[in-house]
């Protein structure tokens, strides 16, 4: 192959991947991007299951600490971008329906909350299992719906 040849080659393929990457980003930030709709019509940012609750700084103290003390609270620490916490999602929606009443099951953005922080949270998908006001248990990466089930229960789910 020639030295032309392999330079046209390389940038073909440079502007492929840098023009997926633009797409990617703007279907992932929620922009409208046409022909995306066919493939995916409502993004994971603007889906939500009914029984999941959304955390944020504002309503923390309330939705987890105060409920925490009349059943288990399961908190998701997420990030829209995160692939391994996209896959945790309808782990969290199933334990959400089947624990309805008696978990509070919910997550919370890491890139729009601070609390996070507070957690001293370096990694996600982290979820965090707490009982009256205190962390009573805690996991990282992808965990199966029964290791979470089992500690929900061991903690009054």
């Amino acid at each position: 192959m020639k030295k032309s040849q392999i330079v046209v080659l390389s940038l073909a393929i440079f502007i492929i991947i840098g023009a997926s990457i633009v797409v990617w980003s703007l279907h992932r930030s929620g922009t409208k991007v046409p022909f995306l709709d066919s493939i995916s019509p409502q993004s994971t940012t603007q889906k939500n299951a009914k029984n999941v609750k959304i955390f944020t700084d504002e309503n923390f103290e309330i939705e987890v600490i105060e409920a925490s003390k009349a059943s288990p609270v399961l908190v998701d620490f997420y990030a829209d971008w995160c692939f391994p916490c996209r896959m945790l999602e309808p782990i969290m929606e199933e334990l959400a329906d089947e624990l309805k009443g008696k978990a509070v099951i919910g997550k919370m953005d890491t890139d729009k909350n601070m609390i996070a922080r507070r957690f001293g949270i370096t990694k996600i998908p982290a979820l965090f299992l707490i009982r009256d006001g205190e962390i009573k248990g805690s996991f990282f990466g992808v965990v199966p719906k029964e290791t979470l089930m089992k500690a929900l229960k061991e903690f009054g789910a």
